[in-house]
This record gives structure tokens, C-alpha cells and sequence, in this order.
């Protein structure tokens, strides 16, 4: 419970599947419509997860998430840059395994 990330975009649906994630958050929106459990005091609550939060998701480094909010940049730009973005480390792994398949093949 308390960890798990929560798809916060149709919060009054009854048929949509996949809404919550055992300590993963789901994909990542421009919207950026996640939330996590977190317990407050003696209840339990949802947190949105922060822009800084969202980028971390996609491995973007907190220095440059700061440097992002140091230029002005807003919150839902932020929140539109991570769900716009390809993670980080799917990216390497996807450069790696080319370079892989190129080298066994050369």
C-alpha cells in the first residue's frame, strides 16, 4: 500500500484496469496524472507525484530538473517534458543492444 503508485486520470472510472502498481509507477503522461500512497499521520492519503518526481522516473537527473525550475520553466511543462520523453535507461539499453547485434554481426 504505502509506495504504490496510483493512475489518478479517470478517478471515477469503474471499468479501467491497471489503475495501481505494487511499488511501480504506470506510464507517464503529459499530464503527469500519478499519484502515490503515502500515510499522514494516522490516515492514508494520495500524493501527485512532483515534476522533479516524474522526471527521476524517466532518469533524468535532479540537477537538471533544477535547472529547469531555475529557468521558469512551469511545473506542467516539466510534467509534459517527462511524458513526452523516452527513459533514459531504456534508451541506453536500446543503443547497447544495437551495438551488440551490429558487433556480432561485423
Amino acid at each position: 500500500m504505502i509506495g504504490d503508485a496510483i493512475n489518478l486520470a479517470f478517478p471515477d472510472s469503474k471499468t479501467r484496469r491497471g489503475r495501481v502498481g505494487k511499488e511501480v509507477a504506470q506510464t507517464l503522461d503529459k499530464s503527469c496524472n500519478q499519484g502515490v500512497f503515502i500515510q499522514n499521520g494516522k490516515e492514508y492519503v494520495i500524493r501527485k507525484l512532483t515534476p522533479k518526481e516524474c522526471m527521476r522516473l524517466q532518469g533524468v537527473p535532479d540537477e537538471y530538473t533544477d535547472r529547469l525550475m531555475q529557468a521558469g520553466i512551469s511545473d506542467s511543462q516539466i510534467y509534459k517534458a517527462a511524458g513526452d520523453g523516452l527513459s533514459v535507461p531504456i534508451a541506453k539499453e536500446i543503443g547497447e543492444r544495437i551495438r551488440k547485434t551490429y558487433e556480432e554481426n561485423n
